[in-house]
């Protein structure tokens, strides 16, 4: 298959620094979705869907958006002239538009302009050899000429713009696979031609248009272009990958430890072919690393859902960060170490100095998500699995053995249902295995009473129905729950046992909080039967865990 492939093009950097160096500062951002991101949409969105992504992107932070082309299409120059005319673009936020150089589509492009108070104008021109030779048919002098002439018109009819502060960006498309001498001539002739003012720069925009190259190449050609440049005293140097080989996050990064200073993506990657670089893996790598990006994801989901509704494009599920199931564990390994990790989170962040979970690389409530639906179960769950959901959703926490024999059940539901299953639906099969107070055995009342002349023995009476018939037992014992086990030792048909394990807990930690309580059986053969019971207190949830499980001892 690969021999029919042009090999790559080839670059030699002549010093290569940047894979010592680590990002420190954030880049400054722009969000191209608008314009990028939406002419690659199957569906492009409606007026109104672009005006409340533009909202979306200002309440996430940006500070810069590209708002369109509209020099190409009706609707996006329509879209520029009612920011502007409704005052829509906050203080702090730089618009910017995109135009080929070519007159007439930059004249269009100003009208659009009219009366902005401060925006970018994003011209390019294709510098890549297949480009210039193969589609437009061009010379590198010719390419560099159009460009040029193109570069002095903006300025003309910016100066003709006085209330408007209007900056230059200027894109050779497809530099990645362009002359790296070639690229640095015509940039620095196009500041040279812009001629800024003092404290003003140009926006250079270096673009990884078509992924043709592993991340590293980006890096270098990023390095040496910075490394050669004339003009860097007035060049933003800025960064824009396409994703067609999987490696834009990777490629953008890289391209930033080598001295980059400004990022152009889309929020979950939207773009041609396989996408832009996607700004929300991009910046939440960079905040997890504790770099401070001036952008707020913390309401992810709402993000997401909002962004799927407006582009009718799903997020995949397993989408780093923003996916539905990034944070879920299934397998049952998995489980047990997050729910073990999540229990100690406090000790783990002091021993490791921050956060530290096993399989959870940030803290999800970072994001707006919540512990309890990470842990989630199917088949390839585990016990730890179902301890977490029980604690999470219901608050108890089950013995162990009682744990490890739960799960057989769940795993068997779930094999034959072949899907998740939910959290309810789990304490269902709970309740149904173990919770049987009403079979041979049905408890009807028991009185435990303090004995007159030593308070510390328990007497107890007890009601029962059994086999359909009333009886009413009596015994003593050093407890309410002793007492209650002698007694029912009484029935007919109930073999020998031992009360073997015994444990409390609460659902709930208000004052008016549920009792529940496991008790495990024992029978001479040694056979064990665990059961649950619920009460106003303790001893009532005791003794109706002790009916469970002899109720469950005697069935058929």
């Amino acid at each position: 298959m690969s021999s029919q492939y042009a090999k790559p093009h080839a670059f030699a950097p002549a010093q290569r620094m940047w894979p010592g160096r680590t990002i420190t500062e954030s880049p400054s951002w722009c969000a191209v979705d608008l314009r990028d991101g939406n002419q690659a949409l199957p569906n492009p969105m409606t007026p109104a869907q672009k005006w409340r992504y533009f909202e979306l992107l200002t309440e996430i932070g940006f500070k810069e958006i590209e708002i369109g082309f509209p020099s190409a299409s009706a609707d996006d120059f329509q879209f520029c002239r009612d920011l502007i005319e409704k005052g829509a673009i906050p203080e702090d936020v730089t618009i910017s538009v995109l135009t080929q150089a070519r007159e007439h589509l930059i004249r269009r492009t100003f009208e659009a302009l009219e009366g902005v108070k401060r925006a970018i104008v994003h011209v390019y021109i294709a510098t890549s050899d297949l480009h210039m030779s193969f589609v437009f048919g061009k010379t590198a002098e010719q390419t560099k000429a159009t460009a040029l002439e193109s570069v002095a018109l903006i300025r003309q009819l910016a100066d003709t713009m006085p209330e408007s502060d209007i900056g230059l960006e200027f894109s050779p498309e497809e530099f990645t696979d362009t002359d790296l001498d070639f690229a640095v001539d015509i940039c620095d002739s196009v500041i040279d031609t812009w001629n800024p003012k003092p404290g003003e720069k140009v926006v250079i925009n270096l673009p990884a248009t078509v992924e043709r190259q592993l991340p590293t190449h980006y890096a270098d050609m990023i390095e040496s272009y910075i490394a050669r440049q004339r003009r860097g005293d007035a060049a933003i140097i800025s960064l824009h990958a396409h994703n067609d080989m999987g490696s834009a996050v990777a490629a953008t990064e890289m391209a930033l430890m080598a001295g980059a200073d400004r990022v152009e993506g889309t929020l979950f990657g939207h773009g041609e072919r396989s996408g832009n670089v996607d700004l929300v893996t991009l910046v939440l790598n960079m905040q997890y690393l504790g770099v401070d990006t001036g952008l707020n994801f913390r309401n992810l989901e709402g993000i997401r859902a909002e962004i799927e509704e407006l582009t009718d494009m799903p997020v995949h599920a397993r989408h780093p960060y923003a996916g539905e199931l990034v944070f879920s564990a299934f397998s049952g390994s998995h489980q047990d170490a997050i729910h073990k990790g999540l229990d100690r989170r406090q000790e783990l962040a002091e021993h490791f100095g921050g956060w530290k979970v096993p399989y959870l690389h940030i803290d999800p409530a970072d994001l707006g998500r919540s512990y309890e639906r990470f842990i989630r179960i199917n088949s390839q769950s585990g016990k730890g699995g179902i301890a977490h959901v029980l604690s999470a959703e219901y608050g108890v926490q089950l013995p162990r053995r009682l744990l490890i024999e739960l799960s057989q059940y769940v795993q068997k539901f779930a094999d034959a249902q072949a899907r998740e299953v939910k959290a309810s639906e789990v304490w269902d099969i709970f309740r149904e295995v173990y919770l049987k107070d009403d079979g041979t055995v049905r408890l009807v009342n028991y009185w435990p009473r303090p004995q007159a002349d030593d308070p510390t023995v328990i007497q107890g009476e007890v009601q029962v129905m059994s086999q359909g018939e009333e009886k009413r037992l009596f015994a003593t014992g050093n407890g309410p729950i002793a007492a209650f086990v002698h007694a029912v030792r009484q029935l007919p048909g109930v073999p020998e046992f031992t009360l073997t394990e015994y444990e409390e807990d609460a659902i709930g930690k208000s004052a008016d909080a549920e009792a529940i309580a496991y008790v495990r059986l024992e029978t001479g053969d040694g056979k064990g039967f665990y059961g649950i019971g619920f009460g106003a207190n303790i001893d009532q949830a005791a003794v109706r865990a002790i009916v469970s499980s002899l109720n469950r001892m005697v069935a058929p």
